[in-house]
Parts: C-alpha cells; sequence; structure tokens
C-alpha cells in the first residue's frame, strides 16, 4: 500500500511538471506566432473593454459581484427557497467542499470540492472522501477556489447513469442548450450567475495547465482559438460570447467509448449575489 500511495503521489507531481512544461513551451510558441497575428493585444482588450459589462469593486476579496441595477434583472432567475450551506458542509461532510454546482433541468445539482494536493482524488473518491469509482464534481488545484480565475474547469464523470455530469450531454441538443442558458454556483457567501455560450467535443487537454489561469495574454489567444474550435461543433451561442475580460466556466466530462475525448459545456459569469447573512 505504501509503495501504491508512493506511485500515485509521483504521478500527480509528474502531471504538473509535464504540465507546467506545455504552458512553458506554448507561450514560447504564442510568441513567435505574434508577428503575424493581425489581432495585436492591445486591439483585443480594446475590443474586450467596449463589450464588457461593467462590475463594481467589491469588499470582499473572494468574488466580483455585481452590484449595478442592470445585474438585479437577473434576480428573477434564481433558484426559490434553494439555500446551500457551504460553510456547515465543509464542517460536517468534508472540508474539501467549496462551492455547489446547480444546473436546472439535468439532474446536476451537489456540491464542488477540490483537493489540496492530489489532482486526481476526487474521479475515485465520493464527496465524502470515500472511495467510490463514480466520483465526485471537482477542480484541480491550478484553479483558485473563489472562482475569480480567467477559467475554472469543473470535472465530473460521465458514467449514462444520470450522476455526475451524465446528463452533461443534454446540452449536445441544440434544443435544450437554447432553452437552458444558465448555471449556478453556490460559494459560501454568494451566488453566481453564470450563461452558457458554448458546448462541444474537444480534446483532453488541460485547459487551465496549457494556457494558465491568470496571464491575460494566453487568455487573449485562448479565447481566438476556443472560437475557431467551438465554432465548428455543436452549439455556440454568438449573443454571450465571452470578452477577454469575462470570466468563464467550464463544465468537463469524459466521452464513452472515446478515451481521448471531453464533452465541454462553456458559460461566462453574468451576475453575482450576495447572500444575507441571517439566510447563509
Amino acid at each position: 500500500m505504501g509503495v501504491l500511495i508512493v506511485l500515485v503521489s509521483l504521478a500527480a507531481v509528474l502531471c504538473i511538471v509535464l504540465g507546467t512544461l506545455m504552458y512553458l513551451d506554448n507561450r514560447a510558441l504564442i510568441r513567435n506566432e505574434e508577428d503575424d497575428n493581425k489581432l495585436t493585444q492591445t486591439q483585443a482588450r480594446s475590443e474586450a473593454e467596449e463589450k464588457a459589462p461593467s462590475v463594481s469593486d467589491t469588499e470582499d476579496p473572494e468574488v466580483a459581484v455585481t452590484n449595478d441595477d442592470s445585474a438585479w434583472s437577473y434576480e428573477s432567475l434564481l433558484p426559490a427557497d434553494k439555500n446551500i450551506d457551504i460553510a456547515g458542509l465543509r464542517n460536517t461532510v468534508n472540508e474539501d467542499i467549496y462551492a455547489w454546482l446547480y444546473i436546472p433541468d439535468t439532474g446536476i445539482d451537489e456540491e464542488v470540492l477540490q483537493h489540496p494536493e492530489d489532482v486526481f482524488y476526487y474521479t475515485t473518491h465520493n464527496s465524502k472522501g470515500e472511495d467510490d469509482g463514480e466520483g465526485a464534481l471537482f477542480t484541480q488545484m491550478f484553479n483558485n477556489k473563489d472562482f475569480s480565475d480567467n477559467v475554472t474547469v469543473i470535472y465530473g464523470h460521465n458514467g449514462g447513469d444520470g450522476k455526475g455530469f451524465s446528463n452533461l450531454n443534454l446540452y449536445a441538443d441544440p434544443a435544450f442548450f437554447k432553452s437552458h442558458p444558465y448555471i449556478f454556483v453556490y460559494t459560501e457567501n454568494a451566488i453566481l450567475l453564470y450563461e452558457t455560450f458554448a458546448a462541444y467535443e474537444s480534446d483532453d487537454k488541460l485547459i487551465v495547465v496549457f494556457y494558465g489561469t491568470q496571464d491575460n495574454d494566453m487568455y487573449q489567444i485562448y479565447l481566438q482559438r476556443l472560437k475557431e474550435i467551438a465554432g465548428v461543433s455543436y452549439n455556440v451561442n454568438e449573443g454571450s460570447w465571452p470578452s477577454g475580460q469575462d470570466k468563464i466556466l467550464t463544465l468537463s466530462t469524459g466521452i464513452i467509448g472515446k478515451d481521448d475525448r471531453r464533452f465541454l459545456v462553456q458559460a461566462k459569469f453574468i451576475g453575482g449575489f450576495v447572500e444575507d447573512d441571517e439566510n447563509g
């Protein structure tokens, strides 16, 4: 057992090292291609600033919450009488729980976890930390837990049984994609609202490792390449396409029979609502 633990730990470390090398190699490649890129980073940022919604600063550094009047037009979209006690779950169920993901009419309504050391831990453990091949919904330690990264990726298994991210495949249907644009993330003190802009099949590249999470130059390149990839696949909502200032939530699951492919649903942050202290 001791040898197995050591091997698993070494595999995790190797994954991080290889991911870092991929990221550095990709940055070098981007620099070499910049002269041929017709859209400069300055132009990209300028266009992004013109299209981006205004977001006010908040005293809470954990999450950017919109406070302008237009944001509250989304308040009616919030699920009624749905109160998630993240602090309580963390204290009584599992200390790795830090958020809750809810997508209407999909059955996806459960905890999001992050293990501090093992990027693969919740592929084989449930939200209680018990051995379970169905795993749990999780992010990897490359992502911050405050959803402030340019791209946050939540992973979940596709067992074809309605559990985990099995029903994420509903977004492959154009009608469902169009009629279910909103995704909700509950944190300890806020509800974050996201609007879907793409659902498509992709390779199994670790997005946050390959492109980074805070590097704005790499993020601009990612958005350009994302449009090339997603634009020829499944469903795209051009009206909700993210700018260089938006934060993206990516939901990623496996595809049965295609071990090297992933099905992704992506959404951009459009509003946040601070929960009342009395209600948690």
